[in-house]
């Protein structure tokens, strides 16, 4: 399917999906190597790296409740190979749906809880000074 001039409400809907998510009113699930899928009542969206590598081009992808292909949106140069405008909303939902499918913000959490308290430093003293209490 090729990408449609006017995809402004794909960008809308990347945008909204990445407030939603960092907001956690939007979970992901990751489905594959670097694909992660959000399903809502009416469909589900899709977001991956095209090359499994983590890295753009992002492809997002709009399925409807019977499994169909609506429309797609990837990453590219246009122009005098200048990025699409829609490229940084691709890139900002893909590192969203990633940290919300792998739990990411709960493992450090887990993990800061996990170590023990900084000391408590006084405003002057050095990062690498101990604080002495008598």
């Amino acid at each position: 399917m090729a990408v449609q001039a006017d995809n402004g409400r794909v960008v809308v809907l990347s945008e909204r999906l990445a407030d939603a998510t960092h907001a956690g009113n939007a979970e992901w699930l990751r489905e594959g190597e670097d694909v992660f899928v959000w399903q809502g009542e009416q469909g589900s969206v899709s977001i991956g790296s095209r090359d499994h590598d983590g890295e753009p081009p992002y492809q997002l992808v709009v399925i409807n409740s019977n499994g169909e292909k609506l429309d797609e949106l990837t990453s590219q140069l246009v122009d005098d190979d200048r990025p699409a405008e829609w490229n940084k909303p691709l890139a900002d939902l893909y590192r969203a749906a990633r940290r919300s499918a792998l739990r990411a913000d709960d493992v450090i959490e887990a993990l800061i809880e996990a170590l023990p308290h900084r000391a408590a430093r006084a405003p002057d003293q050095e990062p690498d000074q101990e604080v002495r209490t008598s």
